[in-house]
C-alpha cells in the first residue's frame, strides 16, 4: 500500500492490479520484527516432477530477523515455458514451516497481489506472521516465490510506472501522444536492459513457475491464498491446472474479462464513494486533521494548486514538488484501507492522508504526499512489463482515450480517472511488446469448489467483477464483505475466519456474507 517514513508495507496487493493499493514489502530499510522462538524447519526432499524446474536448496533466508525459521532458495525454471529446454531464469522462493508439524496439513502458497508482489521477500523480512494469524500459520508451510522480473528473481529495473512530469490525463492529441511516447520509451528502456526476460513476464508463466514449486515441495496438490492480482494468477493457475488444486481462496477478485474501460469506470465509481466515505469520517471525527472543513473541497484546492504550480515536498529525499497528477495518482496508494496491515504498522491510512492533505494545503508542503506514494515515479517496472502483457489499453486513438476520461469524470466528478485501470492504460498506452493474454474471460472447468471474497466498496478490485468471476469459475462461491477497504482477509475478521476455515478443511463457509465490522 503506502509506506512509513522509515518503513514500508506491503502493497499487496494492488491488483496492482497492482498496486493498489497496495504493494508490496520493500526489501530496503525494513524495521526487525520481533518474533517468538522459531521451531525447527521440516525436511522436504523435492518430488520427482515433470515439470522441468530444479530442485530448491533450502537455507536461511540472509533477511531474515534473527533467530526467525524462514527458508529460502532458488528455483530454475524455462524462460519461456513453450521452449522448456531453452534459456531458464531464476526465481527467488521461501518457506516458513508450520508452528504445529504435528497437525501439519501441507503448504499454503501465497500471492500478495500486484503485479510483481514479492511474496518470497515479504516471507524472507519475517511478515507471516503479521499476515497468517491463528490456525493458518500453525497448520501450513507458508511458501511464496518472488514472480520473474521481480525482487530476488531477476528484477527488472525499467524505470517508474509513471515517469514525474509525463502527461497523464491527455487533454489532446499531441498530449496523447507524448503519453504514447513515455510508455514506448519506457518499453524499450526495459527490452534493452532485460532482453526476453520482458516478453516472459506474463501471469501464464508465472503460474506455471508456482506449479513447478509445488512439485518440489512435493505437494501432489495447491493449497494457495492470492489476493487482488494475485487471485487472478490464481485463476490462471486454475485454468491451467485444475485437478491439481486442493483449495483456492481468490480474495479481492479481478476479472480478467472486464476490458480496460470497464474496469477503470467500474474502479472510478466506486473510488468515488471511498472519497466520500473518507469525507464524511472527517466530518464526523476529532481524528481528521480535517475536522471542522469540507474535505472535498480541501482536496480539489490541492490539487487545483498543484496543477498552478508544483507543491514542494522539502522534507522528501529525490521529490523537489509535485503536479496536480502526482497528487491523483497518489489516491490510489493512499485512500485506500488495508487494515491488517495498518494494524500492524501502528498507523491510520486515512488520518495519514488527512494530515498530509492538511500539510499541503496550509502549509504549501507536500512532503507527507510523497511518503504516501503514488503510481507518478512508483519505481515498480515489473507493474507495468507485466500488466502490458495481460491488460493492455487497447486504445484506438485519441479520441477513444478522451471518452473513456469523459466518462470517468461522469462517473466520479471529484476523483475521476484516478485509479489503477487508468494507470496501466497510461503506463502500456503504447509499449513495444505484444500482448501474451489479452482481455478473456478466465473458464475454469474441473477444478474442486473454489472460494472467491469480495468487498462491497473494493475501490481496487470492485465486487462487480467478482460477481462475474465467480461465473466463469463452475463450482466456485462468492463470499461477499460488507465493509470498505481492499481485500476482504485485510478487512474483516469476519472473513479472515471464513477463509481460514475453507482452507483448512476444504468445505464451503454455510454462510456467504459477512456484516460490516
Amino acid at each position: 500500500m503506502n509506506e512509513t517514513r522509515h518503513r514500508r508495507i506491503p502493497r499487496p496487493v494492488r491488483h496492482r492490479v497492482a498496486l493498489s493499493a497496495l504493494t508490496l514489502l520493500a526489501t530496503t530499510a525494513i524495521a526487525p520484527v520481533a518474533h517468538a522462538a522459531p521451531s525447527p524447519a521440516p525436511s522436504v526432499a523435492p518430488a520427482p516432477s515433470a515439470a522441468p524446474a530444479s530442485a530448491v536448496a533450502w537455507q536461511p533466508c540472509a533477511e531474515a530477523p534473527a533467530g526467525y525459521p524462514v527458508q529460502c532458495g532458488t528455483m530454475r525454471v524455462p524462460l519461456d515455458w513453450k521452449k522448456p529446454a531453452g534459456e531458464r531464469t531464476d526465481v527467488k522462493v521461501a518457506r516458513v514451516p508450520a508452528r504445529d508439524q504435528a497437525h501439519r496439513i501441507g503448504a499454503l502458497f501465497f500471492n500478495p497481489g500486484g503485479p510483481g508482489g514479492q511474496g518470497a521477500s515479504m516471507l524472507a523480512y519475517g511478515y507471516a506472521d503479521t499476515l497468517f494469524k491463528g490456525p493458518l500459520r500453525d497448520r501450513f508451510d507458508i511458501v511464496s516465490l518472488d514472480p520473474r522480473g521481480t525482487g530476488g528473481s531477476r528484477a527488472l529495473d525499467c524505470g517508474p510506472v509513471l515517469d514525474p512530469g509525463q502527461v497523464v490525463l491527455p487533454k489532446s492529441p499531441r498530449e496523447y501522444e507524448e503519453m504514447k511516447r513515455n510508455s514506448r520509451a519506457r518499453g524499450e528502456r526495459c527490452l534493452a536492459r532485460h532482453g526476453d526476460l520482458v516478453r516472459h513476464v506474463d501471469t501464464a508463466s508465472v503460474a506455471r513457475d508456482m506449479d513447478a514449486f509445488r512439485a518440489a515441495l512435493g505437494e501432489q496438490r495447491l493449497t494457495y491464498l492470492g489476493v487482488s492480482y494475485g487471485t487472478y494468477l490464481g485463476a490462471t493457475y486454475a485454468q491451467l491446472f485444475p485437478h491439481r488444486i486442493r483449495a483456492m481462496v481468490l480474495d479481492g477478485p479481478l476479472d480478467h474479462a472486464s476490458g480496460a474501460t470497464r474496469l477503470m469506470l467500474e474502479e472510478a465509481s466506486v473510488m468515488e464513494g471511498e472519497f466520500d466515505r473518507f469525507a464524511a469520517w472527517c466530518a464526523r471525527d476529532t481524528a481528521c486533521a480535517l475536522h471542522g472543513e469540507d474535505a472535498g473541497k480541501v482536496y480539489d484546492r490541492v490539487v487545483a494548486r498543484a496543477d498552478r504550480t508544483p507543491i514542494p515536498a522539502p522534507g522528501a529525499k529525490g521529490r523537489p514538488a509535485v503536479n496536480g497528477d502526482w497528487i491523483r495518482m497518489a489516491l490510489p496508494d493512499q485512500l485506500v484501507r488495508v487494515r491488517l496491515l495498518e494494524e500492524a504498522m501502528g498507523f491510520d491510512a486515512w488520518a495519514k492522508l488527512a494530515e498530509r492533505l492538511a500539510a499541503a494545503d496550509r502549509r504549501n508542503d507536500a512532503t507527507g504526499l510523497v511518503e504516501g506514494g503514488s503510481y507518478v515515479g512508483d519505481q515498480e517496472s515489473a507493474y507495468t512489463a507485466v500488466s502490458c502483457l495481460d491488460f493492455p489499453p487497447q486504445f484506438t486513438g485519441y479520441a477513444d482515450a478522451a471518452a473513456r476520461l469523459a466518462q470517468a469524470r461522469k462517473t466520479a466528478p471529484r476523483t475521476g480517472a484516478a485509479v489503477e485501470g487508468w494507470v496501466i492504460s497510461a503506463s502500456c498506452a503504447d509499449w513495444p511488446v505484444e500482448p501474451t493474454s489479452p482481455w478473456r474471460p478466465t473458464t475454469v472447468r474441473g477444478a474442486p469448489p473454489i472460494l472467491i471474497a469480495a468487498n462491497t466498496h473494493d475501490p481496487s478490485t470492485p465486487l462487480a467483477g467478482g460477481r462475474r468471476l465467480q461465473q466463469q469459475i463452475a463450482g466456485s462461491r462468492l463470499l461477499v464483505t460488507d465493509v470498505n477497504g481492499h481485500v476482504s482477509y485485510f478487512n474483516s475478521a469476519c472473513a479472515r475466519e471464513r477463509e481460514t476455515a475453507y482452507l483448512i478443511s476444504t468445505e464451503m463457509p454455510a454462510r456467504l456474507t459477512c456484516p460490516a465490522p
